[in-house]
Order: structure tokens, then C-alpha cells, then sequence
């Protein structure tokens, strides 16, 4: 399968931080691009682009109006990045939880099984693996410690059990900390940006806590490749982080240094969400070798692209969001 084929992209999640990115880019590639989406979406990332989409109100909860949607469709790369209870501070609704990360991804998977298509990528998520002392790795045993990360690991298990039971084209992307152009602004990077331009108070938890971060485009490089590889790869997963760790005190560090910025962060203001392990990096040793990917971006090259972003995209947090 050729990617330079004009072909019919479905993405649900696509009003949200990561899948907002792929909306732009499919579209930039000439391709023709659906959203399933839901009554209460937020149109604000795509909002300038929203002309050029097929928005499709389809409850991923409704397994009869799903199969037929999907039956009338015929999507050929399906992107699936809904989920609910990433953010631990504000999705605590458990119901919701199960529905859209486990129950939703099951009935997607399945309505898919009844029609021929070309890819699905589903994306997993480090808190698959809870607390580790070392970096994860692809074949590590699953300790979720949180609902959200255990839904989304059994959700995992589903697609690979249904790809090499069926055959289907369907490879786990699991990713670290994403970060990037239109990440919600009450997340890490943004505040610590946002803080730094604008000269505001910057409250945190802790200096400590450590991430994977990796820059959006990388991630978009990487479904890129999984999608031109899909036949070689169908029933994998694959770690999607830099390998690198960060302290948040480093990332702020780095912040002001690319502002020019005096501001001092306020540490201890603000009630941690989770448990802070002293680890939280990926093994990207699998998608190297199979996928001869690897990150372009370290973090200085990517905040220094994200705050020259930000610094252009600044009002659409003040106006859209």
C-alpha cells in the first residue's frame, strides 16, 4: 500500500490534541479526511479547517450504528485516538472510562472486521505498563496502576488478539508524553510556555517527576512509517518515546532559556494526580529495527519549535478554548 495514493482517512479523536495534529497533516497530504465525532466536541483546533472535512456524529458506544456507518464508509486507514481519562486531574468518571477506551475500541475494531481495509492504527499509551524501574519494553509485564491505564491495555490486547486471529492490518502505536501544536493548555508544556511568555505565576507540583516527552512530529513520522509498513508489522506494538528522560525542573529550565525568560517556578502549589515513579522512558529498540524510525527532535529542538508556534498561536488559547 502506497502512501501516495489518494485514500479515505477515518480519525476519531480528532478534535483532540494529537489527533488535531493528523487532521492537518492528511489533509496537507492531499488525502480525503473523515472525523467521527461527538455532540459535545470542541471544534477549536480545526476550527479554520472544518470546510474541508466529513464530520460524521457516530456513538463508537452504538454497535449497530457504528457497523453501519463503517459498512457505508469503507474507510481505508482508520487513526484511532479517542479516549477519556488521560487526564487524571479532570476524567474521573470510570463509567466513561471503560466505555470509550475499552468498549469503544472493541466495537471499532469489529465493525472493521466485516469490511477490507488498509490500516488501523490504535494508540496505546505508556501508563499501560505502570511503575517500572528500568525502561519499558514492548515484551514487560502489564502493572497497570489507574483505570485508564489498565482499559487501555486491555484494549491493546484486544486489537492484537483480532489482528492475528483475523489477519487484520492493525499495529498498537504505544505513546510516551506527547507534546506539540494545539496540546490543551491546562497540560505541562503549554502552562510552563504560556507562563514564560507572558510573564505569569507558574505553579507546579514538583520539579521532579520524570517523562519521555517527544515532539509531535515525530509521532506523526512514526504512524507514517507503521501505515507504509502495515503488512510487515499487522499485530505488533511498539513503544513510541525518544528514550530519553526528563526531570519537569529541566523542562522549565529549558523554557526559560528559549524566552529569555526570569520568571521562578512555584513548586508544591498544585496537588499531584498520580504516583511519580523515578523512572518513565521507553525501550525503542523494536520500532528502530522494524521500523527504522527513529526521533528527529531531542527537547531543546523541539520547545524551541513549539514556543515559536505558541508565540504565533498564542490567541486561539484565549479566543477558542
Amino acid at each position: 500500500m502506497a502512501l501516495k495514493e489518494k485514500k479515505k482517512i477515518l480519525i476519531t479523536g480528532g478534535t483532540g490534541f494529537i489527533g488535531s495534529n493528523f487532521v492537518y497533516k492528511f489533509l496537507e497530504l492531499g488525502h480525503d479526511v473523515h472525523l467521527i465525532v461527538r455532540p459535545e466536541s470542541n471544534f477549536w483546533r480545526i476550527e479554520p479547517i472544518k470546510n474541508k472535512l466529513r464530520l460524521h456524529k457516530v456513538d463508537l458506544g452504538n454497535i449497530e450504528e457504528l457497523e453501519k456507518f463503517i459498512s457505508n464508509l469503507k474507510p481505508e486507514i482508520i487513526l484511532h485516538f479517542a479516549t477519556y481519562g488521560a487526564y487524571q486531574g479532570r476524567q474521573q468518571d470510570n463509567k466513561a472510562t471503560i466505555d470509550t477506551n475499552l468498549l469503544g475500541t472493541i466495537n471499532l475494531v469489529n465493525a472493521l472486521s466485516k469490511i477490507k481495509f488498509d490500516c488501523l492504527i490504535y494508540t496505546g499509551s505508556s501508563s499501560e505498563y505502570g511503575i517500572k524501574n528500568k525502561p519499558m519494553k514492548e515484551t514487560d509485564l502489564l502493572e497497570p496502576d489507574n483505570l485508564y491505564g489498565i482499559t487501555k491495555a486491555a484494549a491493546t490486547m484486544y486489537c492484537q488478539h483480532m489482528s492475528k486471529k483475523h489477519n487484520l492490518p492493525i499495529v498498537t502505536l504505544r505513546l510516551f508524553s506527547v507534546y506539540g501544536y494545539f496540546e490543551g493548555k491546562e497540560r505541562l508544556i503549554p502552562t510552563i510556555i504560556k507562563s514564560c511568555l507572558e510573564n505569569k505565576k507558574l505553579k507546579l507540583s514538583s520539579a521532579n517527576p520524570v517523562r519521555d516527552f517527544i515532539f509531535i512530529e515525530d509521532i506523526i513520522d512514526a504512524y507514517l512509517a507503521a501505515i507504509k509498513k502495515i503488512q510487515k508489522i499487522k499485530g505488533e506494538i511498539f513503544n513510541l518515546g525518544t528514550s530519553k528522560q526528563a526531570k519537569i525542573a529541566q523542562v522549565v529550565d529549558l523554557v526559560k532559556k528559549l524566552t529569555h525568560s526570569s520568571i521562578e517556578p512555584h513548586y508544591g502549589e498544585v496537588i499531584p494526580v498520580q504516583t511519580e515513579p523515578k523512572t518513565w522512558v521507553a525501550d525503542i529498540s523494536k520500532i528502530k529495527k522494524l521500523l527504522s524510525w527513529q526521533p528527529k527532535y531531542n527537547l531543546r529542538k523541539g520547545l524551541e519549535k513549539n514556543i515559536e508556534w505558541f508565540k504565533k498561536n498564542i490567541y486561539i488559547y484565549e479566543e477558542k478554548q
